[in-house]
Parts: structure tokens; C-alpha cells; sequence
């Protein structure tokens, strides 16, 4: 367990006490960290923003234990700057360009556009440090990469939004940080660029990132290959791949999707293809080792496209822009979820 310092233990206080505050006063908080993702709809006259940007500071580094521990309010750029000396990092990046803080990525359960290469976020976080308005502060996980002892309690609160505690620090596994960034790009129809990219999976693996892209007002894809690893490697798939390669910035994104993102999820990879037969229009991205997808759509083509996925699999939240709140609420707090947030929460003041 890493030790509380004295400013720590001051600026929890003060937000357990807003708690009270708000319970005292029927108000409610909404927790935020740089507040890339929220949309003016979702903020009602009743309830009071807390950012938690300044909260940004390293805890605890152990570079031989490919461990960290950060403040919430700490953003990805931020944290692989503090990496960078140490030749590490943490494999991140948002499709939609924004640097999200390290806290705001675990709330909104989120994935940047190598997961494919790297696996899923939450993967890498080992313990949170939660407070709670109903248990106070609660220690989630532990801070050794291999931990086997009880419930992965950190599992509940990724992807919760803030709902059940406010999470204010965050211990992840770090990796490694390659030396070399490469990016191979094709265009074409979506039949020929998807049999490449089942082609490329059979010449390397893993890559960082295999997305087929479709962008605005275009009738052909892009197909975005990015390799991240030694310079030999690189050397061998010039000569399997082909020339072409690209040296790319390391947070650069590809394309439109700095811009449009509207809509993300995931399918199953044998359905990738009917997901881009229905999307009819406007741009969208697919990953192809792992089915995550990430688009821009208008409203009314948005209900229809999450209608389609939601029939057959889930897995489908609106990022931002159209106001799609009634099709897009949260679960989280209906059902069985009802009970672990009377329990956490029990007078609703998080929303």
C-alpha cells in the first residue's frame, strides 16, 4: 500500500465533506477530469461539477517492477513523458485524439486504438483507491503485477462512470517502450483490404494496430497497419509487406478520427463485415485483431446503427456529439447493479 502524504489525506477530506454537503444540501456531483467527454445535455442545473485535473502527480514509480501509481488527474501524455526516462510507457492513445486523464480512462472503461497489439486497458490496472460516500476510502487491488489474493475489485469500478466512488488513484503495468514506430497505409475496397489484413495477422503478430478505415465523403477504405518493435522486425516486414512505410509522431491518430468520433463499441469479428454494409455512411474505423470500432454518425443514423448492434451482441456507447441520452443511458445503476450502488452510494450524491 502506498502511504497518504499530508496534502493527500487534505484534499480527500475536503472532497468526503462535499459529499456531506451534498446529501445535507440534495444536490449531487459530478466527478470530471478534463471534461473531454461530457455533453452540455448531461449536466442538470442540481448538481455540482468537481474536477479532479489538478489531482496530477506521480504517487510511486518502480521501473524494475514495470509498476506505477498516479493521481487521477494525471493524462496519458503526462504520465508517458514521467515513463519516457526510464525507456517505458504505457500504450495508450484515444481514437478520437483527446489526452484523457488516467482516472477518466478507468471511470469510462475505455480503449484506445491498440488494443489489439497491447490487449485492453484494464488489463493493466492493478489497484485503484476509491472514495465512496457510503465506505469512505476504499483500497481496490494491489500494486504487484502478480496478485492472486481474492476479488478483482478493481473490475467493478472500470467502465462505472463514477456512479458507485470517485476514483482518485490508479496503479497500472507498465511495458516496455518500443524503439520503433512504423505505419503501412493501403486504399481499396473494403473486400481486398480486409484479406490483406487477415494476411498481414499471418506475416507478424501482434501488430499495435490493424484498422480498416472509411473516411468522409469517400467511397473507398484505408487500410492502417502499425507495427511498434525493433528495427530488425521493421527490416523483415519491408520485405514481406512491402515499402511504404510511414514514421508517425507516437500520439498521432490516423486520419479523420481526431475529429468525428460520435460513436465506439465492438463486434465479433466475423461480423465486421455486415457492420460495414449497415453503417451506410459517414466515417468509420474498425480494428481488426480485436472487432473495436469507433465512428461518426448523425443522430438518427446513430439510433439506428446501435439498435442493429444492441439486437445482436451490445457493446455500443455514444462518445459524443448528437444528443442521443434515452438510447444511450447507462444500465449501471438498474437491476442487480441497484443494490452495490444503495450499498457505495446509498444517497445517490454521485452521478
Amino acid at each position: 500500500m502506498v502511504e497518504l502524504t499530508a496534502a493527500m489525506e487534505e484534499r480527500e477530506a475536503a472532497l468526503m465533506a462535499r459529499f456531506a454537503e451534498a446529501k445535507r444540501h440534495d444536490y449531487r456531483i459530478r466527478v470530471l477530469g478534463r471534461g473531454f467527454r461530457i455533453r452540455s445535455s448531461q449536466s442538470a442545473a442540481t448538481e455540482e461539477i468537481v474536477s479532479l485535473a489538478n489531482w496530477d502527480r506521480v504517487v510511486a514509480y518502480q521501473p524494475a517492477d514495470l509498476v506505477v501509481t498516479v493521481e487521477a488527474g494525471m493524462t496519458i501524455s503526462a504520465l508517458n513523458d514521467h515513463l519516457a526516462a526510464c525507456s517505458q510507457w504505457i500504450p495508450l492513445t484515444m481514437a478520437d485524439g483527446f489526452d484523457d486523464t488516467i482516472g477518466g480512462v478507468v471511470a469510462a472503461g475505455l480503449d484506445g486504438i491498440w488494443r489489439g497489439g497491447y490487449g485492453p486497458f484494464r488489463d493493466r490496472v492493478l489497484g485503484l483507491r476509491v472514495l465512496t460516500p457510503g465506505f469512505g476510502a476504499i483500497e481496490a487491488g494491489a500494486h504487484v503485477v502478480k496478485n492472486v489474493a481474492g476479488y478483482n475489485l478493481p473490475r467493478l469500478f472500470l467502465g462505472s462512470r463514477g456512479v458507485f466512488g470517485v476514483i482518485t488513484r490508479v496503479t497500472l503495468k507498465v511495458s516496455p517502450r518500443p524503439s520503433v514506430r512504423r505505419v503501412w497505409i493501403w486504399k481499396g475496397d473494403w473486400e481486398t483490404l480486409s484479406r490483406q489484413a487477415d494476411q498481414l495477422l499471418n506475416w507478424a503478430s501482434p501488430w499495435a494496430s490493424i484498422l480498416l478505415l472509411k473516411e468522409p465523403e469517400m467511397d473507398t477504405w484505408k487500410l492502417w497497419a502499425e507495427w511498434h518493435g525493433i528495427s530488425k522486425t521493421v527490416e523483415f516486414l519491408q520485405r514481406e509487406v512491402g515499402p511504404g512505410a510511414e514514421d508517425l509522431p507516437w500520439w498521432s491518430s490516423p486520419g479523420w478520427l481526431a475529429r468525428d468520433v460520435t460513436l465506439k463499441g465492438a463486434v465479433p469479428r466475423r461480423v465486421i463485415g455486415d457492420l460495414m454494409r449497415v453503417w451506410e455512411d459517414g466515417p468509420l474505423a474498425v480494428e481488426w485483431q480485436s472487432g473495436a470500432f469507433w465512428g461518426g454518425l448523425p443522430a438518427k443514423d446513430c439510433r439506428r446503427i446501435m439498435h442493429w448492434i444492441r439486437e445482436r451482441f451490445g457493446g455500443v456507447e455514444v462518445v459524443s456529439g448528437p444528443d442521443l441520452d434515452d438510447a444511450s443511458r447507462s444500465p449501471i445503476v438498474t437491476g442487480p447493479w441497484q443494490r452495490l450502488k444503495q450499498a457505495y452510494d446509498p444517497d445517490a450524491v454521485l452521478v
